[in-house]
């Protein structure tokens, strides 16, 4: 689970990195470096269903995936939101 008070950003974060994909598939990238995308980005919404409180967890993976993808815009709208 998400701290409540940050569900909603947890969510617009996810829908922003579904539209990245989007982008990175018309950007013709290969489809290892797409795959490899996604199999991150597949993760987050599991860190919202577990019972436990996994909202660190999920920030740091959130933060290592746009790091690595150069999409800090996501991570600093989930922060300002």
């Amino acid at each position: 689970m998400i701290k409540t008070e940050k569900l909603n950003n947890s969510i617009l974060a996810i829908q922003d990195l579904i539209i990245r994909a989007r982008s990175l598939a018309y950007q013709n990238v290969s489809m290892e470096i797409l795959a490899e995308f996604l199999d991150g980005l597949e993760y987050l919404p599991a860190l919202i269903l577990e019972q436990d409180d996994r909202t660190d967890l999920f920030e740091s993976f959130l933060e290592e995936l746009c790091t690595k993808y150069s999409f800090l815009e996501v991570l600093d709208k989930y922060k300002k939101i």
